[in-house]
């Protein structure tokens, strides 16, 4: 049996009508397989786990349950004749879930009749006798709800049930994450089953769902934070435990701890499982429950799969995010929690043929130990080893730091031209122009139906242009910028357009002219080469190295004032009397050397890089003069000259270019503008193919003849860069390879 297709017309309707309000309220609505898929598991772990031989249909009373169990009871007070199994649905939506569940009762039930009339007849007694009161369905959008009753009866319908005289599920118009609905439910959940929406930019930031985040309510405060590991908080600058799904889930491990027993299977946004500011939730969900179950469908449209070479990897859903399906079980059975995974790759009617095909326990067949200090719910190698953590945290030995500049408005306060971006500022500050005109040319797709186009919750477009207005310095507010690699812009540095300027540090990078600052991030891909290292003179915006939601680049920077930003007392005593420089030229070398990035590719995805420093101080002097040519290479400092014969006339860069063919870059299909190898055209920092990205950003643009000589002396940096790390990897060897040269004493297991 499967559910029809109204339950997915609000989504089409909503899609052509309101794509925002699709969006804010995440209207994605699961096929149906999915849900199906979900829905089984659970069931069979009611079955299997809790000993409920009828799962989601089972009628034991918690009396019977933990008399049969011998298993403690629940805190919360509630009638022991009451069933042990209540479901929510706490994101109806217009039913899919919902008629998942009911679907499998409807199985379970005709299973274990006797005949079919004997099973129909079972069905109606326990829609109109068990049900009612113990099925919760919630919903936030009125006209979705009205799909979810048609839903839900159409389905009772195709199994002969037309009037029962009460509702057997009780479908409920309100917040799930909001206390006043859940009041209203009588009892806490023990199934809670469900598709929830995911929006980074939450909207519920209500106090009672802030405080059950930090395991707070006003009923109790022992509850389970996520903002804790082991007891200790989190001390992250930046978090992602605001997204809307992250707080459903916290809503639904809450109806669990108060009842201390049964299960949770969501559809979620699969960062959860392996990004590392949520090692707090996966901390908790771990310490509580005893079984988790996971299916990874991928389909990140920002992350490659790296366990197959595929040309493709979809989402089921319309959207870029990646999800999985997610099962969290505590059991009567008191054990080590027992950890099972599987994911898919590939097409999206492929992984929906699977799902279809396949069981739960052919997909889901690998066990996942996870481990302090990450607890990572997905199959990785040890990237957290003795050897590597012999190594300095990067920010323990530079310990001033700072995120890169978030301006939450590049396209109006960056540009590539200053007198171009002047002219826009002072457009902005003409009060004979219409906020209306100026967000229609300027924010065209509003961010958030909350919100006129261009505001958010701190900016208001009104409040922006007085500013300026009022500002008889505007003119002087323009600053230099490093944007992406190699490619230096203007931004319009006022604290009225510019949402993160970063404090103390970015000012010591934008006013001292000595200025100089390494770029990392705490996260690399798992897909791409742990290549996200860079070096800036001057201010830093985000995206410079990977433009993405897993965090963003930190700057560290050499000096602050006149004060070196070096912990000297971490260095071994032959480096004693080194200048800082030399120390910063030394680690961008060893971030450079290949040996360092592929032999901790593991922890460079999850973690800050770690500095060793090699037994003798002539390997240190022979290093850090190789990373000082490239810190000054990078700075564009030192490039060799480019030959004229090397550069065609300029033209308008078109659609669809630049190209890579026949050893040339084309700008169009008949102008070639220089000439490249395929090593150099095919070199990234960070994620960035830096010579096609160069002109990509300027797509449209007739190329003056200063832009032509750059991207030409780009050219030779790659180039050069590449000579430089051989010259590295070289040194290395030399000196015996990198175990040797940084006087590791490897293990057993450690190849070299």
């Amino acid at each position: 049996m499967s559910i029809g297709p109204r339950a997915y017309q609000f989504e089409k309707q909503l899609a052509q009508s309101s794509r925002q309000q699709r969006r804010d309220r995440g209207v994605f609505y699961t096929p149906w397989i999915v849900a199906k898929q979900l829905v089984a598991q659970a069931d069979q772990i009611l079955k299997q786990q809790l000993n409920l031989p009828m799962g989601l249909a089972d009628v034991t009373t918690w009396a019977t349950f933990l008399s049969n169990n011998s298993v403690e009871l629940p805190a919360e007070r509630f009638s022991l004749d009451d069933p042990f199994v209540q479901i929510l649905e706490p994101s109806a939506g217009s039913g899919v879930f919902v008629v998942a569940i009911l679907d499998r009762i409807y199985g379970n039930i005709l299973g274990a009749a006797k005949s079919k009339r004997y099973g129909h007849t079972d069905w109606h007694r326990f829609l109109s006798e068990q049900l009612p009161g113990r099925f919760h369905a919630i919903e936030l959008i009125p006209d979705a709800t009205e799909e979810l009753v048609e839903s839900v009866e159409s389905f009772l319908s195709s199994t002969g049930v037309n009037r029962l005289g009460v509702d057997p599920v009780a479908i409920l118009t309100g917040n799930a994450l909001e206390p006043e609905i859940h009041h209203r439910l009588g009892s806490a959940a023990t199934v809670v089953l469900g598709n929830p929406p995911y929006a980074a930019a939450s909207q519920n930031n209500g106090n009672w769902i802030k405080q059950i985040l930090r395991g707070r309510t006003p009923e109790s405060d022992s509850l389970h934070s996520y903002f804790e590991v082991d007891g200790q908080p989190l001390q992250e600058k930046k978090l992602w435990l605001h997204d809307d799904y992250v707080k459903f889930l916290r809503v639904a491990q809450w109806h669990l701890e108060r009842r201390r027993y049964g299960i949770i299977g969501l559809v979620m946004n699969h960062g959860f499982l392996d990004n590392v500011t949520f090692r707090g939730l996966r901390y908790q969900l771990l310490d509580q429950f005893d079984s988790i179950e996971i299916l990874d469908l991928n389909g990140n449209t920002k992350k490659r799969g790296t366990s197959s070479q595929l040309t493709r990897d979809e989402s089921v859903f319309n959207i870029g995010q990646g999800v999985a399906l997610s099962l969290f079980a505590r059991t009567p059975t008191s054990r080590k929690p027992s950890i099972q995974f599987g994911e898919l790759w590939g097409p999206r009617d492929q992984k929906l043929q699977k799902l279809e095909e396949l069981s739960w326990q052919e997909l889901a067949k690998e066990t996942v130990v996870p481990s302090a200090p990450y607890y990572f719910l997905t199959p990785r190698s040890d990237g957290t080893s003795a050897e590597y953590h012999q190594g300095i945290l990067i920010t323990d030995l530079m310990p001033q730091s700072t995120s890169a500049v978030v301006t939450a408005r590049d396209a109006i306060v960056i540009d590539t031209s200053r007198s171009r971006l002047l002219s826009r500022i002072q457009e902005l500050r003409d009060g004979n122009i219409s906020d209306s005109t100026i967000r229609r040319k300027y924010f065209p797709k509003p961010r958030s139906s909350k919100y006129l186009p261009g505001d958010t919750r701190s900016w208001k477009l009104p409040d922006a242009r007085q500013q300026l207005r009022d500002d008889a310095d505007w003119e002087d507010r323009v600053e230099a910028c490093n944007y992406r690699p190699f490619d230096r812009r203007w931004i319009y540095w006022s604290p009225g357009m510019v949402d993160w300027p970063r404090g103390e540090v970015m000012e010591s990078m934008r006013t001292h002219q000595e200025s100089l600052g390494l770029i990392v991030r705490r996260q690399m891909p798992p897909d791409r080469p742990c290549n996200h290292f860079f070096v800036a003179d001057s201010l830093v915006v985000d995206g410079i190295l990977r433009s993405d939601n897993r965090g963003n680049e930190t700057l560290l920077p050499l000096m602050m004032g006149r004060t070196e930003n070096l912990n000297r007392d971490l260095l071994p005593n032959h480096l004693n009397r080194v200048t800082s420089r030399q120390v910063f030229d030394y680690i961008y070398a060893l971030f450079y050397c290949e040996e360092y990035r592929s032999r901790f590719s593991s922890a460079l995805q999850i973690a800050f890089p770690r500095v060793f420093f090699p037994e003798t101080k002539e390997a240190f002097d022979t290093l850090s003069a190789l990373g000082n040519q490239l810190v000054n290479l990078h700075l564009a400092k030192s490039t060799a000259a480019v030959s004229p014969d090397d550069v065609s006339s300029s033209a308008v860069i078109a659609p669809g270019h630049p190209k890579f063919r026949d050893g040339f870059v084309w700008i169009d299909r008949n102008t070639p503008l220089a000439k490249v190898d395929s090593s150099a055209w095919g070199f990234h920092f960070g994620s960035h193919q830096v010579l096609r990205k160069w002109l990509k950003d300027r797509r449209g643009s007739k190329l003056s003849s200063s832009d032509v000589h750059h991207y030409c002396q780009l050219i030779e940096i790659v180039k050069r860069t590449q000579s430089l790390m051989i010259e590295i990897s070289d040194c290395i060897k030399k000196l015996g390879g990198f175990h040797r040269a940084m006087g590791f004493k490897l293990s057993d297991n450690v190849k070299r």
